[in-house]
């Protein structure tokens, strides 16, 4: 099975420059957790659920300096709510993970699980012609070969 059977044709993507607030509201209205973040009509990068949930809270380094800091609700709060009029492209990540439409289902597993990402971008010559979820990897699998 190739990535071009399972991906989702029709990709909902984001703009550098949106800010948060929207793109949280666009994963909502579109009922998805993640989107291809463009700049000029290119790629550029992709935000996830998980991106905006990590700048919520200090990193690793900041709660080894200062542990109280995972503790203060009113300032994590207060800082939830700093980020909704911030771009997206401080958020997004930048390492794309990509395959081609040829791309076996089963490596595009691998990969996720490689690079601990629940979405890849499927691209043919540096164009974006689909996505492919886990959920859509797991669920057209096991379609496959469970009865």
């Amino acid at each position: 099975m190739r990535l071009r059977e399972v991906m989702t044709h029709k990709v909902f993507c984001l703009q550098a420059d949106q800010d948060i607030n929207s793109a949280i509201h666009f994963f909502a209205e579109h009922k998805i957790t993640g989107a291809p973040v463009l700049e000029k009509k290119q790629v550029v990068g992709v935000l996830s659920e998980k991106d905006i949930f990590r700048a919520l809270y200090p990193s690793v380094a900041e709660f080894y300096e200062n542990p109280e800091l995972w503790m203060e609700e009113v300032e994590l709060e207060a800082n939830a709510k700093s980020i909704l009029n911030q771009p997206v492209k401080i958020y997004m990540s930048k390492n794309l993970i990509c395959a081609t439409p040829d791309t076996p289902v089963m490596q595009a597993g691998s990969m996720m699980l490689a690079h601990r990402v629940h979405r890849i971008l499927v691209m043919d010559a540096e164009k974006l012609v689909g996505i492919v979820t886990r959920a859509e990897i797991f669920r057209n699998l096991f379609r496959l070969y469970s009865k």
